[in-house]
C-alpha cells in the first residue's frame, strides 16, 4: 500500500500489472463529471460477507459534507462525498460505485 486512510476506510495500492499471473488486470475509468442526482449506479463489493455482489442504487447527493468529529477528533477539510441510496450492508465499504458505462 502506498497510502492508507483508516478514517475513511480506503487505501491506494501500487503494483506492476505484469507481475499478476492468470488474471487479466482491468482498470476503472474515473468520471466524477458524469455524476448526477438520481443516476442509477451499481456497487461492486462483498455485501454481507458474500464473495462478490453487485447491488443497485441511486446517487442521492453530490455535495455531502465531511463528518465533523468535534475538536477532540480528526476532521476533514476541503472534502465532500457522494451519497448513494442502495441496499448494501456491511462489507461494501470502500467498494467502487459504477455508472451504466462502468465508470467510477
Amino acid at each position: 500500500a502506498i497510502y492508507r486512510d483508516p478514517v475513511h476506510d480506503f487505501g491506494f495500492f501500487r503494483f506492476d500489472p505484469n507481475d499478476v499471473k492468470h488474471l487479466a488486470v482491468e482498470s476503472i475509468e474515473l468520471a466524477p463529471e458524469e455524476a448526477e442526482i438520481g443516476m442509477d449506479i451499481r456497487v461492486v463489493g462483498n455485501n454481507a460477507g458474500e464473495k462478490l455482489t453487485i447491488s443497485s442504487g441511486t446517487l442521492a447527493r453530490l455535495d455531502r459534507g465531511a463528518p465533523n468529529y468535534g475538536s477532540s477528533g480528526y476532521n476533514d477539510f476541503n472534502t465532500f462525498y457522494y451519497q448513494c441510496a442502495s441496499s448494501t450492508t456491511g462489507g461494501s465499504s470502500g467498494s467502487p460505485v459504477l455508472n451504466e458505462k462502468g465508470q467510477a
